[in-house]
């Protein structure tokens, strides 16, 4: 609730009338009741409305004052469709940083710096550096990236806290218990580092996961920086499925516990917890996978599909996929072809 406070506060200071923005989230209490303590608790989902209208709000303002455009939330989302399909997270830092360097000044300089065994990452922007309108707005970029690039790895990336650019003076205990960090102010820029080693690890959600993360990115506080939103299997499955779209072969046991950091027996252990094998998760994806690509739609030899998949050679795949259907690869593409309303 401080934080809500802190948010409002910082509205009224702008100009802007906190009463007007409540009433636009449809929040039934007001700014002084907030402040009496009169306000026990807020569901999640009047939280994330609250803030997302509040930091939108800021960012205006903290964009005014430099006679800045502001970034929009439909040029946030388009970042997030441009990274999705990356194949590791320096592939995404380095896609993020190209797509806001096209918008100009309406979004952050990127840049990753690498020191060693330690990544920076580097977020500049052009707001006052005595804006507490721009130090709300560069903390929520700052934390934005950092859950993306978690959710993306499926693993939240542990930094060294958040720098920020700004001095304005703020209730510093306030925002670190928000935000979850410690808060360095009067940096160089705005930034934090974490382990190089993360920047190898690759992309493992999909598309289909995104569109329904965009509907509270990047106001996705009250989650778990890592999105563990999703069964272990389930993260298991979109590296599966990532790898094979890439065409670099599916993950054995031992690199899938490395990549998780646990032996091959917990990860195992894990899968098992839901009622999953790797071979079966394996399958299922392949399954999924050959429907797609041998459909007549698609166009594509038994050969290049065979290969995209990872198998050894067309024989594989015909076993394989009589084992799932039933029929070989060719008696399913010719019976999709005989299909009601299927293309010629």
């Amino acid at each position: 609730m401080q934080f809500a406070l802190t948010l409002l506060q910082e509205i009224s200071a702008t100009g802007d009338d906190p009463a007007r923005l409540l009433a636009r989230v449809g929040l039934p209490f007001t700014l002084d009741q907030l402040q009496q303590g009169r306000v026990q608790l807020l569901a999640d989902a009047q939280f994330i409305q609250l803030y997302r209208e509040c930091i939108t709000v800021l960012s205006v303002h903290a964009n005014r004052e430099r006679d800045l455009p502001p970034m929009s939330k439909d040029e946030v989302d388009m970042l997030c469709y441009c990274v999705i399909t990356c194949a590791t997270l320096a592939e995404v830092i380095e896609r993020a940083r190209r797509f806001c360097a096209m918008l100009d000044h309406r979004a952050a300089d990127l840049s990753l710096e690498r020191r060693g065994d330690e990544a920076v990452f580097h977020m500049a922007t052009r707001r006052l550096r005595d804006s507490a309108s721009g130090l709300l707005t560069d903390l929520s970029g700052l934390s934005f990236y950092h859950r993306l690039f978690s959710w993306l790895i499926g693993e939240a990336i542990p930094v060294d806290g958040y720098s920020v650019y700004s001095v304005a003076e703020a209730d510093r205990a306030t925002l670190e218990r928000f935000f979850q960090q410690t808060i360095r102010f009067g940096q160089a820029d705005n930034h934090f580092g974490f382990p190089a080693r993360y920047l190898d690890k690759p992309v493992v959600r999909s598309y289909q996961r995104l569109v329904e993360r965009l509907s509270v990115l990047p106001f996705d506080h009250l989650r778990d920086v890592s999105g563990g939103d999703g069964r272990f299997a389930e993260t298991v499955e979109h590296i599966v499925a990532a790898q094979l779209a890439r065409r670099q072969g599916i993950p054995t046991m031992e690199q899938f516990a490395s990549f998780f950091n646990v032996s091959r027996a917990t990860f195992q252990r894990r899968l098992g917890e839901e009622g999953e094998t790797l071979e079966q998760i394996k399958q299922r994806v392949r399954l999924r996978l050959a429907l797609e690509l041998l459909h007549p739609s698609a166009r594509l030899k038994v050969s290049d599909v065979a290969e995209r998949l990872g198998f050894s050679d067309v024989r594989s795949l015909r076993r394989a996929f009589i084992e799932w259907t039933g029929q070989s690869p060719d008696a399913w593409r010719r019976a999709q072809q005989l299909a009601p309303g299927s293309p010629p």
